[in-house]
């Protein structure tokens, strides 16, 4: 069994900087950088999930920001917090929106995607625990290319986006009804 150093460093240095943020007090959700050894960065940036109401989905938003000059892949999101993440995108069915299920999505080289209300967002199933605002929640991203990672999720009671308009807006993303909304694991 061969053994490399890349992925130990990586963690080693993920672990520092976790670390050194934990003890400085800094806010560790603002940018998460990753390199490894196939030439390339990837950041996620902002990466907050919506406060649960009982008994509804939550919403997870971030900015990705893709660096490599190969194509990947995100085949799958999970978290121990939760009983089922979903990638999903809302997009515009004739004057409705609806949201569709995304199994995988493709990183274009060099590309930036944002998850926001309103747009692409992970929907979070079934909390196994009260959460609450400032909580720090593990999300892991499964690539098709690339090893697991590991982000940490502010859960935030109201999520601040920019609307079309460039003015700060809140969008309470919990309260929509998503039972009635086309998630992608039911027919319409």
């Amino acid at each position: 069994m061969r053994l490399t150093m890349q992925p130990l460093r990586a963690a080693l240095a993920f672990g520092f900087v976790v670390t050194t943020g934990l003890v400085s007090g800094c806010d560790l959700n603002a940018k998460v950088d990753f390199s490894d050894e196939k030439g390339g960065t990837f950041a996620i940036m902002n990466p907050v999930i919506r406060t649960p109401m009982a008994g509804r989905p939550t919403a997870g938003y971030f900015d990705f920001n893709y660096n490599y000059k190969v194509p990947d892949r995100i085949i799958a999101v999970a978290s121990p917090a939760f009983k089922r993440v979903e990638m999903h995108d809302s997009v515009a069915d004739g004057e409705m929106q609806k949201m569709i299920k995304l199994n995988t999505l493709d990183l274009p080289a060099k590309s930036s995607i944002k998850f926001a209300p309103g747009g692409k967002h992970l929907m979070l199933f079934g909390p196994t625990k009260a959460l609450k605002a400032g909580e720090l929640i593990k999300v892991t991203f499964v690539f098709a290319g690339r090893d697991p990672i590991d982000v940490s999720f502010e859960v935030k009671d109201v999520i601040p986006v920019t609307g079309s308009g460039g003015s700060p807006e809140t969008i309470d993303h919990s309260k929509m009804d998503h039972g009635t909304m086309n998630h992608g694991d039911k027919k319409p």
